[in-house]
């Protein structure tokens, strides 16, 4: 087993090393066997010390991250998060054996959101005509040909698609703590997302053959 431990934003630190590596090791040996890769990296934003760590294990991905006002404190908070990820999944992750199947790759771009109070522009002509009984006043209006703002894209990343069946995207899902998670389906053997639903439960889209 290897752990890797890198410092952002702040002085390297051996006994902030030592004991990230040794709380990573005791927690993951309690519930799984074999060897893992562990990356944590340890951080410091104004005044956030920020710890995060990434297990790797039979080719599933363990994440997870907390900040608090002290490196130590949120060393303890992020592998007290991580110890509850691996204890849920512990029998689940012991008999865990990695998908067969070709890697897919896709591109996730962030992109900006609209600028808000954007509004039509509109040429105003004026006419004004008089008759025998009174004057009226009419307003004409036509709209400028509308001009829309190109895409401001603010990130993109090449990203793979691993081959998992979905029950095993499920426990990755919540592994790794995200959103959604895009793999390549053992089933369908194509691109699926399974994302999480405010209710708990999950959703999953997949291409209709």
């Amino acid at each position: 087993m290897q752990v890797y431990v890198s410092f952002r934003h702040m002085e390297p630190s051996e006994p902030l090393k030592e004991y990230a590596e040794e709380k990573i090791k005791r927690v993951i040996r309690k519930y799984i066997r074999g060897n893992f890769d562990a990356q944590v990296t340890l951080a410091v934003e104004k005044f956030r010390h920020i710890a995060n760590f990434l297990v790797s294990y039979k080719g599933l991905s363990i994440k997870c991250e907390e900040s608090s006002d002290d490196m130590y404190s949120s060393i303890d908070l992020a592998l007290d998060k991580l110890e509850r990820q691996v204890r849920r999944y512990k029998d689940k992750l012991r008999s865990h054996q990695p998908s067969e199947g070709r890697d897919r790759l896709f591109e996730l771009s962030v992109i900006a959101a609209p600028a808000e109070g954007v509004t039509d522009e509109f040429e105003v002509e004026e006419n004004f005509e008089d008759d025998d009984e009174d004057a009226a006043a009419e307003e004409t209006s036509s709209p400028t040909e509308e001009t829309k703002p190109d895409l401001h894209v603010l990130q993109r990343e090449v990203m793979t698609a691993f081959p998992m069946s979905v029950e095993d995207a499920m426990m990755q899902l919540d592994l790794e703590q995200k959103a959604f998670l895009v793999f390549t389906s053992t089933e369908t053997n194509s691109l699926s997302v399974l994302y999480r639903l405010a209710d708990g439960n999950f959703g999953l889209i997949e291409p209709r053959t």
